[in-house]
Order: C-alpha cells, then sequence, then structure tokens
C-alpha cells in the first residue's frame, strides 16, 4: 500500500451561507493545485464532491458555473442537492459511495484550510499502517492527545478526516443508524483501529475552523449536540463493550444533564428497552479509550 495519488474531498452542507461555501472552495482549489504541482507527493487527481441537506439548494446553476470556472483544471467539482436532510454520516457516505479516488478527505463546510494541508494529509499516509488522519484546527486548537513523534491518537476529528478509500468502505463507513451526525468520527476510528491500523494526527495540516465561544470562552455548542452527544456517547460505549460507562454518563446526566441531554437519557431508556442497541464488537474494549469523560488523553 502506497501514498495515495487520488483524493476525493467530500463537504456535506447544511444551510450554510453561499459565502461560506465560496471561501471552502477557493481554498480547496489551491491546496489541491499545490498538492498536485508538487511531484514529490504523487498526487495526480482531486476531485471535490459537495453534497448539500438543505432544504433548499445553497448553490444555484449559476454559483456552480462559476465555482467551477475558478477552480484549476485538474480539480472536479460536483455538486448534489439530497432534497433531505440525511445527518453528516449518511451524507458524507453518499459522497463516498462508489469513490475511485485512493483517500476521502471529509471537510466541514465551515473551515477555510491552509494551502499546503492537502499535501501533508497526503504525506501521512505514506506509510501503509496508517489508515486516516486528521488536521490541526485553528484558532480553537483540539485538546485530544497524540504521539508528538509518531502521531498515533485515539481517534480523528471529522472535521478535517482523510481515510483511504478501501479501508474506509472495509469497516462501512460511518454509522448512520447508530451515530448520525455525533461521535460518529470517534466510533469510525474505533473500528478502523480494531482492524489493527494506525490513526494519526498531522499538526502540519492547518485548517481554520470558523468556531464561535461562547461566555466562558469555549466552544458554543450546536442546538442538536447536546442530545446528540449523550446519545451518541451511550451507543458508543454500548458497541465498545463499557457498561460501566454507560452507567456513569447515565448517573451524572441525572443529576447535572441540561434539558436535552436528559432527553438523551430517555431515548437510550426507550432503545434498551425495545432491544434496539448497537450489538458489542468483537475485543471492542482494546480500542475504547474512555479517560475521565473524554475520548482518550487530553494535551491540555
Amino acid at each position: 500500500m502506497s501514498s495515495p495519488s487520488s483524493v476525493r474531498v467530500a463537504v456535506v452542507l447544511y444551510e450554510n451561507p453561499l459565502a461560506e461555501v465560496w471561501r471552502c472552495v477557493r481554498a480547496l482549489n489551491r491546496t489541491a493545485q499545490l498538492a498536485l504541482d508538487a511531484a514529490e507527493v504523487g498526487l495526480n487527481k482531486v476531485a471535490l464532491a459537495i453534497g448539500d441537506c438543505s432544504d433548499v439548494p445553497v448553490i444555484s446553476e449559476g454559483d456552480l458555473r462559476e465555482l467551477r470556472a475558478g477552480a484549476d483544471p485538474r480539480v472536479t467539482l460536483d455538486y448534489t442537492w439530497f432534497n433531505a436532510n440525511l445527518g453528516h454520516s449518511a451524507g458524507s457516505n453518499a459522497l463516498a459511495e462508489g469513490a475511485t479516488e485512493d483517500a476521502v478527505l471529509f471537510l466541514n463546510p465551515d473551515s477555510y484550510v491552509a494551502p499546503t494541508l492537502l499535501r501533508h494529509l497526503v504525506e501521512a499516509l505514506r506509510d501503509p499502517d496508517v489508515v486516516a488522519a486528521d488536521g490541526r484546527q485553528i484558532p480553537c486548537e483540539h485538546p485530544k492527545h497524540f504521539d508528538p513523534r509518531l502521531g498515533d491518537q485515539s481517534w480523528a476529528s471529522g472535521a478535517c478526516l482523510v481515510v483511504r478509500t478501501a479501508d474506509f468502505h472495509a469497516v462501512g463507513g460511518f454509522d448512520a443508524r447508530w451515530f448520525p451526525s455525533y461521535v460518529n468520527d470517534v466510533d469510525l476510528s474505533w473500528r478502523l483501529r480494531l482492524r489493527g491500523s494506525r490513526v494519526v494526527h498531522q499538526p502540519r495540516a492547518v485548517l481554520f475552523h470558523d468556531k464561535r465561544l461562547d461566555a466562558t470562552a469555549g466552544v458554543r455548542t450546536t442546538a442538536i449536540e447536546p442530545y446528540e452527544g449523550i446519545l451518541g456517547r451511550l451507543m458508543l460505549a454500548t458497541r465498545f463493550a463499557r457498561p460501566d460507562i454507560v452507567t456513569e454518563t447515565v448517573e451524572v446526566m441525572e443529576v447535572h444533564g441540561s434539558h436535552e441531554q436528559r432527553r438523551a437519557l430517555e431515548e437510550y431508556e426507550r432503545r434498551h428497552s425495545g432491544g434496539d442497541l448497537p450489538p458489542v464488537l468483537p475485543d471492542a474494549a482494546s480500542v475504547a479509550d474512555f479517560v475521565n469523560g473524554e475520548y482518550g488523553r487530553r494535551r491540555f
């Protein structure tokens, strides 16, 4: 297995401002151009695939023509309006379906990638044991731990995640049934690691992730994150054979949880009573890095 020679970039939209899409695509075009120009990288094809989950299309036919006109001729751009809110997992899977490229880069649309991002992500996959890598988000850098020399980490963030296409499909892609939008990147990373593969962080691959801060200088959550985050955590702990984490999460949320978080507990209990929970994966606990409420160690 060698370094990818082709990459599909998958971007899922939901009611994103058109200006944000333009910013994202322009930056992607530049990083693709520089990666294609660098002979030592060995990249010869980049395909941008945008999937729109919005109620009405964000990109018109005229917008699409302009976006394509401003792109490097070696970079293709396809746009699909799903006419349904598929969620991040199903939308990403749809964009990766039938991909002929060696790797797929899943990227949030509210990001602005550095010109060298794609080059460094491709370089991270030169090691045949590495099947997935994520980039460094600024200005709110992710606090999860990674090995400073080798890059190995518990999981890779879906905000900027490159995965070898064959390995992505081998594990069934993102699990849209149990993790429609949140915790899906942790689940995918752990299933990849269960196969003996490495998931790494590439700090040289930088992107500006347009996050907003709250009054305490923390990253402001989305409207659905309190509910989806807790339900996803419970599903993850169930799938990866950690009933102690299920119990701990329930006990903490019953006392300290918000209305939406307690609603997630109720939904989990409903599914539990109906036998509608993910089956435990063989040897799952070996990669289940639940540490102090996180999915692995923290750096800060």
